[in-house]
């Protein structure tokens, strides 16, 4: 995206006030014509607000994209604090699964998350609809037991239904896999190694940002590798959420995500996190098979199809 092409980012402005309001108020339709600036004129007469925003702590063998999720965050409200005001970030004392981290964020103890998107989350919760890590959450290496190479001879969607999936309980993915026919045993993150290397599951799907840091602790995944021959793809968004009362944050996080993808940061803090690279030699060397993502809301197909060219641009 240029840096000239003002007019196209107060565009996605719209776009986006449009999108993430669909669970929340319903937007004008001269608010859609007239969508706040980026740069708005301050008026130094006042003093700018000081918020508080609380976050979920990382959840263990996450902490690579965990701390990428929380800088770009941090860099967001840095790129608007000159409109919005000061902030300070802090950090819940325990871990919580997604679900947990849902609940918390509708009770009001938690300001932001972010997480994988589907209908229902977006029913419950406001989305801030630009994808922050380029879909890669939802580029699925396979973890499978040592010299397992069964993989080798899928080709298509429909081979994939001679396998079982070990997946989370909560995890939006279970009910992708199973859309599409593939069998999913359902347990806890931890268990889901053990699983396969005991042979009650043939692979554990992990995000190819992900795997890496995961392969490093020997102990979790004693017994398995990552399998060289498919990669399962399907669209799976991350987003940041809000509470759904919450629209002035949503706007605030929305217009920082946005000025740093006219400076081109955004961009460079994703190809920076320490699993991109391997990420994309991943994906680059295997036979990427597509399922479907029914869960998936067209506001967010939209989302995608605006955002994920800007990430692969050169």
């Amino acid at each position: 995206m240029t840096h000239s092409n003002n007019w196209l980012a107060k565009f996605y402005i719209a776009l986006l006030v449009s999108l993430f309001t669909t669970a929340a108020s319903p937007v004008t339709a001269d608010a859609l014509q007239q969508p706040a600036p980026l740069n708005k004129p301050i008026d130094t007469s006042e003093q700018l607000p000081h918020t508080i925003l609380r976050l979920p702590n990382v959840h263990p063998g996450r902490e690579q994209l965990y701390d990428y999720a929380k800088n770009l965050l941090t860099e967001v409200l840095d790129a608007t604090a000159p409109v919005y005001g000061s902030y300070e970030i802090r950090i819940s004392d325990i871990h919580t699964s997604q679900s947990r981290q849902l609940r918390n964020l509708e009770h009001n103890l938690l300001d932001v998350t972010w997480t994988m998107s589907s209908k229902e989350r977006e029913r419950q919760f406001l989305p801030i609809r630009i994808p922050i890590m380029a879909g890669l959450l939802g580029k699925r290496a396979l973890l499978v037991k040592e010299n397992d190479n069964r993989l080798q001879f899928v080709n298509v969607k429909g081979d994939l239904t001679a396998f079982r999936a070990v997946l989370g309980y909560d995890w939006p993915d279970t009910k992708i896999f199973r859309a599409s026919n593939i069998e999913v045993l359902e347990t806890t993150y931890n268990a889901s190694f053990r699983i396969v290397a005991e042979g009650f599951a043939d692979f554990f799907p992990r995000s190819v940002l992900e795997v890496g840091e995961e392969l490093s602790n020997e102990k979790l995944t004693a017994g398995l590798t990552v399998d060289d021959h498919v990669i399962i793809s399907y669209p799976s968004p991350i987003f940041f959420f809000v509470n759904s009362s919450n629209t002035a944050l949503a706007t605030r996080i929305s217009e920082g995500l946005l000025i740093l993808f006219e400076s081109g940061r955004f961009k460079s803090l994703l190809e920076a996190h320490s699993g991109y690279i391997e990420a994309m030699e991943l994906i680059g060397s295997r036979r990427v098979i597509e399922i479907d993502n029914p869960l998936l809301s067209e506001e967010s197909k939209k989302a995608l199809e605006k955002f994920l060219p800007e990430f692969y641009s050169h």
